[in-house]
């Protein structure tokens, strides 16, 4: 990850902005847990990524390569723009946020 994000910063215009998201683990994943390893390794499979690693890694990594850190949130806590949605709503396949209802079967 460091060698990643150092790559961007390099890369990126002068008073640029770079976001992103990351799949990460919190305080609540436990390692010991079977049901919490599967879930772990259906995203890292299910989505073609990396060995999943707690926030604190990600954000340190970001820091570590000269990011300044403006925000860093976990979106599972306060849903989608507030309206109490799952978080991952928008990565529905059939979710369209200009129609009612949003999902296209």
């Amino acid at each position: 990850r460091n060698g990643v994000y150092s790559e961007i910063l390099r890369v990126l215009k002068p008073g640029g902005i770079f976001a992103c998201y990351e799949w990460c683990l919190t305080d609540k994943f436990d390692p010991k847990s079977e049901h919490h390893q599967k879930i772990k390794k259906d995203i890292e499979v299910g989505d073609g990524l990396p060995d999943l690693v707690h926030t604190s890694v990600c954000t340190e990594a970001l820091k570590n390569a000269g990011f300044e850190l403006v925000e860093a949130r976990d979106v599972m806590q306060d849903g989608l723009r507030g309206k109490g949605e799952p978080w991952y709503m928008p990565l529905t396949p059939s979710w369209n946020p200009l129609k009612w209802p949003r999902f296209q079967f």
